[in-house]
């Protein structure tokens, strides 16, 4: 216990150093609006489903409510969050047989490390909850087909905080369907299927899909057209890039399946269960095959996890064969390997500070950047409580539109004639006190690395009255400076 709250401590002054994650501060800054009376998918254009944002609408609450602030509120929840996560792994072990006190005790301080420690920089990312609200069910599936009798109500509560964690990610159903495979492989009981846990999380999933499409009508027409056509074609990493970022998670699942090979008993079966939703975590990432860290951590943290089961398993027999010594070094060493190139803090885009805005348009409450990045914006943002002006989080339909349009009349396209309208219109209903728009010649996602944004906007006629009244600057670090006269 007391390693564990070391553990916490240690996480918490590391956040208090740390920015959050560009896309967990848009969330909170959505979810604040739709508290004071706004709309998703009219008063902000978000690619994802509404459940991330819906999920962030309590911690919003507590961070407009309190003199925590949005940010420290995110933190303490992930924090309390994980401390649950944690206590209730060490209740479903306690009801699995045959595992020694000092094994248990060993295994909930090395999950609570991979937990607290493995989000590293991707730490408040949507993977972050999905893990922390999945991580108990395969633990309570285990106990449960091993003839644990869990509280009906308590394995309600985890059956739908499963479903919230995988309907995030849809593709990542593999993961608890890779669980129930290894349990009906190693209890040949196929009726388990029909636990409680199980039949709450497949009834969440039917009134979430339900209440999306009642009620979301935008998302399923508008937004899910956008993404199909100029999200996903425009947005990841060569494929080359994408399986390299996988080596460590692949490494991490091989080594517990050895592991796995060389234990018995209840800490083989929770080492297998553990790599088998790893494995399916990780078919979840090469589906969506966009190659962004974050997509990996649920991967990560599971394999980690399934490591943990087996080297304290192995630690227990007291390895003595040259292959389990070995197996405990290669653990050691991806353990050395993973925490030497990762950083523990977020530091987001640092082109564009407070200070900037402080030495241009030191009264401004409102901003704009134009820029494909959400960390260009957020958590600026939010930490200095401004107004962002503008429906989207980035100008995210920038690399659709020039794929299509480099110079002169604009095409007949419908996408490229609302990101246009959407633009201009945001510039006339917000008027931002600052500008920035990216003028470098290295524009991620971009055809051909740059993207004139003011010759983009100026195809609208609206536009040149409204400009006339910006006066630019400055250039810093490759973007330009505007102020509103």
């Amino acid at each position: 216990m007391a390693v564990i709250t070391f553990l916490f401590i240690l996480q918490a002054i590391v956040r208090l150093h740390s920015d959050l994650v560009g896309d967990a501060s848009w969330f909170l800054y959505v979810a604040d609006g739709l508290l004071h009376g706004k709309n998703l998918y009219v008063d902000y254009v978000e690619v994802n489903p509404p459940l991330a944002i819906w999920l962030m609408l309590p911690v919003a609450w507590l961070g407009g409510t309190t003199a925590l602030g949005f940010i420290n509120a995110l933190y303490l929840s992930l924090l309390a969050l994980t401390a649950t996560g944690v206590a209730l792994v060490n209740r479903y072990l306690r009801m699995t047989a045959a595992i020694p006190q000092q094994s248990r005790l060993w295994l909930c301080v090395l999950a609570a490390a991979a937990l607290l420690f493995m989000p590293a920089g991707d730490f408040g990312e949507r993977e972050h909850f999905m893990v922390l609200l999945f991580m108990p069910w395969p633990f309570l599936r285990l106990a449960h087909a091993g003839g644990a009798k869990p509280i009906q109500i308590e394995a309600i509560a985890i059956g739908v905080m499963a479903a919230i964690a995988i309907c995030f990610k849809p593709q990542s159903v593999l993961a608890p369907v890779a669980v129930e495979l290894f349990l009906a492989w190693r209890y040949r009981r196929w009726q388990s299927l029909v636990a409680t846990e199980n039949l709450a999380a497949i009834a969440f999933v039917a009134f979430y899909a339900a209440i999306l499409l009642t009620t979301e009508p935008k998302f399923m027409g508008l937004i899910v057209d956008l993404v199909v056509k100029a999200y996903l074609p425009f947005y990841g990493y060569p494929s080359e890039l994408i399986w390299l970022g996988s080596l460590l998670t692949i490494g991490l699942i091989t080594l517990a399946m050895l592991l796995w090979w060389q234990i018995e008993g209840a800490l083989a079966d929770i080492t297998a269960m553990a790599a088998m939703v790893a494995a399916g975590f990780l078919l979840s990432y090469f589906i969506q095959y966009k190659g962004f860290s974050y997509q990996l951590m649920p991967a990560l943290v599971f394999a980690s996890v399934a490591c943990a089961a087996g080297v304290v398993a192995l630690a227990t027999q007291a390895a003595s064969t040259p292959l389990q010594k070995g197996l405990l070094g290669a653990a050691l060493f991806l353990a050395i390997v993973h925490f030497s190139t990762q950083t523990q803090a977020c530091v987001c885009d640092e082109r564009i500070t407070a200070s900037t805005i402080a030495t241009y348009a030191p009264r401004a409450k409102s901003v704009f950047i134009a820029s494909i990045r959400v960390g260009s914006a957020f958590p600026l943002v939010v930490k200095q409580n401004l107004l962002w002006a503008s429906r989207l989080p980035t100008s995210w339909l920038t690399p659709y539109v020039a794929s299509i349009w480099h110079d002169g009349p604009l095409p007949n396209d419908a996408i490229i004639a609302r990101a246009l309208d959407w633009d201009v219109t945001d510039f006339a209903t917000f008027r931002p006190e600052i500008v920035f728009i990216d003028e470098s010649s290295e524009q991620l996602e971009v055809k051909g690395g740059y993207f004139d944004y003011v010759k983009f906007w100026s195809n609208d006629a609206r536009f040149a009255a409204l400009w006339a009244r910006y006066e630019r600057r400055a250039t810093i670090n490759g973007f330009a400076v505007y102020t509103l006269q």
